[in-house]
């Protein structure tokens, strides 16, 4: 912690994760003084950052911000994603296994997001916030791998062929009402 807390700092920010939120509700609204554990060794970790950095903000006045994200997609993004997977079937016109699409997630395009964190970056409102990033329209994912299949004029997705991990939220999407007002 005396590394960054030496270094005078205009502004840091952790790249949180929707995860954080555990088993709460959609749309997940921000709250500094619920943060419980999650259901994930991945969830759990970023809770921690999130935890360590709002107390450096309250003892040390560290200028923190955590940005909790939901689906981020874009170019060179790991093709065992779900929307690079279901592109590459698509083009391939492959049959490809998937859940049966019942959940529901906020994605959001790269480009977004780096729109998203510069401003972050630059506005001081931030500071000490946590702060959901999403596009706030969430979407089935059936309706989204029939939606990238008919763009790409191929695919042939198996619904159904995939089970939901056993830890599997269905609905996952966001409050957005704190970024727009910041």
């Amino acid at each position: 912690a005396n590394f960054f807390l030496n270094k005078n700092l205009k502004n840091f920010f952790q790249v949180g994760s929707s995860i954080e939120y555990g088993k709460s509700r959609s749309p997940q609204k921000e709250n500094k003084k619920n943060l419980q554990e999650t259901y994930s060794n991945y969830g759990n970790a970023k809770l921690l950052s999130t935890k360590f950095l709002l107390k450096l903000k309250k003892n040390y006045d560290f200028p923190a911000t955590i940005l909790r994200l939901y689906l981020v997609y874009g170019p060179k993004q790991d093709v065992n994603r779900l929307v690079p997977f279901t592109i590459m079937n698509a083009l391939r016109k492959n049959k490809f296994n998937c859940s049966a699409g019942k959940q529901f997630r906020d994605f959001m395009y790269i480009d977004d997001l780096i729109n998203a964190i510069v401003k972050t970056l630059k506005n001081k409102k931030t500071n000490g916030e946590i702060i959901n990033v999403g596009s706030g329209n969430p979407i089935s994912v059936k309706k989204l791998i029939l939606k990238i299949c008919k763009l790409a004029k191929g695919g042939q997705p198996q619904f159904g062929k995939v089970s939901l991990r056993k830890d599997e939220i269905l609905k996952l999407n966001l409050n957005l009402n704190k970024i727009k007002k910041i």
